[in-house]
C-alpha cells in the first residue's frame, strides 16, 4: 500500500476507533460506521492534507488544483468511506 494512502486510511480508522482493518477484504469499508459530522470532519481534514502534501496529491489526484481538493476528498469518502449512521426518529 502506498505511504500516503496508508496515512489517509489510518486517519479514517482512528476517527471511528477501527483497529486491524483488513483492506484487502472485499467491501472492508462496510465494517464500520461514522456520523455525518465525523464524515464531514474527515473530508475537511483530507482536503487540507491534499492541499499541504505534494506526495498525497501525486497518489490520489490526476492533476492538482485548489478547487479540486474538496472534490477529491468527497469522492474518496463516497468510494471508501464508512457507512453513515442512520438518524431515524421513531413514529409515535
Amino acid at each position: 500500500m502506498q505511504k500516503e494512502l496508508k496515512t489517509i486510511l489510518n486517519k479514517m480508522c482512528d476517527m471511528v476507533g477501527a483497529k486491524d482493518v483488513d483492506f484487502k477484504k472485499h467491501n472492508w469499508f462496510w465494517d464500520f460506521e461514522w456520523t455525518e459530522k465525523q464524515q464531514d470532519k474527515f473530508i475537511v481534514w483530507l482536503a487540507s492534507y491534499l492541499k499541504k502534501n505534494k506526495e498525497a496529491r501525486k497518489e490520489l489526484m490526476a492533476f492538482s488544483s485548489l478547487k479540486e481538493y474538496e472534490k477529491v476528498a468527497k469522492q474518496f469518502v463516497f468510494q471508501y468511506g464508512w457507512k453513515t449512521k442512520a438518524l431515524c426518529k421513531k413514529n409515535k
